[in-house]
């Protein structure tokens, strides 16, 4: 695998060209191999290489990242003479971006153990990705959100949300107000129990009935973060949730 922080920082490249470098290995290993084995080591070398870089790089300098991931889902679907492409038996379309979503997921469960800013990074990247309509994960808002601002009864969440939560959260909002307000208002939903309200909230007015985006549930998010700048939190999370009621608004 390319050295991705090289093909995105020094900026010698563009980031078509820096897309090509990266997702030729993949894509040649199909169209010229058809081994689809080969063709899924080499996603998920892709697709970890993109999430450490997002994780390294700080969330004010993600932009060419989010471009050369752009430009990686805009590439013409690879085609084989025989052979179809498949991931674990099932049929991909490239400009859906095969395993990213299940790489996203996993390295979601696993970058909090590298350190606070990895986290914090990786949750912009992913709010970047969303607010981009490059791909949806506004699930993981929702688990971010959930975790740093319901979990905790509404006078606890200064003593027992850690710093990176409180900005992961706070920057899922910096980065991608827009659509998850948009969310919000369309009461998206989640199967299951996947989005369920926060245990302070559970028992709470009705809002055993969420199952992902709501207006009240986005209030709640906002009113929250309102009561947390009274209180003595760090810079860096003032900052952020500044910027959130700076442009977000209730709905």
């Amino acid at each position: 695998m390319a050295d991705i922080t090289s093909a995105f920082i020094d900026g010698a490249i563009s980031s078509k060209e820096s897309a090509q470098k990266l997702a030729a290995p993949a894509r040649s290993a199909f169209e010229k191999d058809g081994d689809l084995a080969k063709v899924e080591n080499e996603l998920d070398s892709l697709w970890s290489a993109v999430l450490t870089a997002a994780e390294e790089t700080p969330h004010e300098q993600q932009d060419r990242l989010v471009e050369i991931v752009r430009a990686i889902k805009e590439m013409p679907q690879p085609v084989h003479e025989s052979k179809k492409l498949e991931i674990w038996g099932e049929e991909q379309s490239w400009d859906q971006l095969p395993l990213f979503g299940a790489k996203a997921r996993e390295r979601l469960d696993t970058a909090r153990e590298k350190s606070g800013a990895a986290f914090i990074n990786l949750n912009a990247f992913f709010a970047r990705i969303t607010a981009a309509d490059i791909n949806d994960f506004s699930l993981f808002a929702v688990w971010i959100l959930r975790e740093a601002l319901e979990d905790p009864e509404e006078d606890e969440i200064v003593k027992t949300t850690s710093p990176e939560l409180l900005q992961s959260a706070s920057i899922w909002l910096v980065y991608a107000s827009a659509p998850l307000e948009k969310l919000s208002r369309e009461q998206k939903q989640f199967d299951g129990k996947m989005a369920k309200p926060g245990k302070s909230l559970s028992m709470f007015n009705g809002t055993p009935g969420w199952r992902g985006f709501c207006q009240d549930r986005w209030n709640t998010w906002l009113d929250r973060l309102v009561s947390l700048k009274k209180t003595e939190i760090t810079t860096e999370a003032q900052s952020l949730i500044s910027q959130v009621l700076g442009k977000a608004s209730k709905v």
